[in-house]
């Protein structure tokens, strides 16, 4: 972020004296007291001071909104979670794999489109009835996914230590059997599971294994970019690929249901009322990110900035076209990507 200061006078002390000015390409808007009650600075800030410029350039952008938590965050807090038609037939397809004990599900999406921040709503909203282990890099061997599965589920690292493979999926098998007698489902949720390599994919397959006479005692749900399905096309993986039962792929958000999102992410992350973004604006927004949420909450973002520069808390297709414009300058949604 590159911050502008303009000559103006001198200080008490008879140097040149600076206001802040804005920032390239997002209109003109000052720092409140940010930076004191005049917005002066006796000098342009050296680069340690400009990073205390940039909190506070930040701090007044939040004030200005009043906003308790940053309504499109790239986080996937799931809180903030939309249940958008895709998103809801995700959710679906995750709570008919799991309790109809069909062993595996997997959910599959472009990169933005919200895997992540469905896998955490999920968690969050499980019940008591499930032991949920969650994996965020299953890029590891047989025996190192065993142990952190056998970790996850509160046993003792200590005794494992010196276990094999195959003592370790026993000892897996028999806390199967003591949740099953418990009436709980135990759940293993894989995010980024493109990256799984095939020894890795052979050892869920295995321990998908692990079943009664009448039902699975393990669930496995793989979440994963579209490389995955096209991983699971080749033929050394057709046994695993086989066993996937429940697939959905996640979508972008329909042009009809930007302007719903953008007023539901406002709306929990309890912004200024007077926020508002007109149908104008929300349209240009679906038109650049084609409705990707992780888009979307990049561009809004960099809109309301724009916006709090100018003054106002009404976003404009102006403001949407500033903040595009900044996310061109690094290489984030160019022009000649549309």
């Amino acid at each position: 972020m590159k911050l502008v200061y303009k000559r103006e006078g001198e200080s008490a002390e008879g140097r040149p004296a600076f206001r802040f000015a804005g920032m390239p390409g997002s209109g003109r808007g000052i720092l409140r007291e940010s930076l004191g009650r005049s917005g002066v600075m006796p000098s342009p800030p050296q680069p340690g001071e400009q990073a205390l410029v940039r909190v506070g350039l930040l701090e007044a952008y939040k004030q200005f909104f009043d906003f308790e938590e940053a309504p499109f965050s790239v986080c996937p807090n799931p809180k903030f979670f939309y249940s958008s038609g895709s998103h809801a037939e995700g959710l679906d397809h995750l709570r008919y794999g799991i309790y109809e004990g069909l062993g595996f599900t997997m959910i599959t999406g472009e990169p933005g489109t919200g895997k992540t921040m469905l896998l955490r709503y999920f968690i969050e909203q499980a019940g008591e009835d499930l032991k949920i282990v969650h994996i965020l890099d299953p890029r590891m061997s047989p025996k190192e996914l065993l142990r952190v599965v056998l970790e996850s589920l509160e046993v003792p690292r200590f005794p494992q230590a010196d276990l094999t493979e195959r003592e370790l999926a026993e000892e897996l098998y028999e806390l199967l059997l003591l949740a099953q007698r418990q009436t709980k489902k135990v759940v293993i949720l894989l995010d980024e599971a493109q990256g799984l390599d095939f020894e890795s994919l052979e050892s869920l397959r295995l321990i998908s294994n692990l079943e009664t006479d009448s039902e699975k005692l393990i669930h496995i749900v793989l979440f994963g970019q579209t490389e995955l399905e096209e991983r699971l096309r080749e033929r050394k993986l057709r046994q695993f690929d086989q066993r996937i039962l429940v697939r959905c792929h996640l979508r972008s958000l329909e042009s009809e249901e930007i302007q719903p999102y953008i007023e539901h992410q406002l709306l929990v992350g309890k912004v200024d009322l007077g926020t508002a973004f007109p149908l104008q604006s929300t349209a240009k927004i679906y038109e650049i990110s084609a409705g990707l949420p992780r888009m979307v909450n990049v561009l809004c973002e960099r809109a309301m900035m724009s916006a709090f520069l100018q003054d106002t808390r009404k976003i404009t297709v102006q403001h949407v076209t500033e903040g595009w414009e900044s996310l061109n300058r690094i290489g984030i949604l160019e022009r000649k990507r549309l």
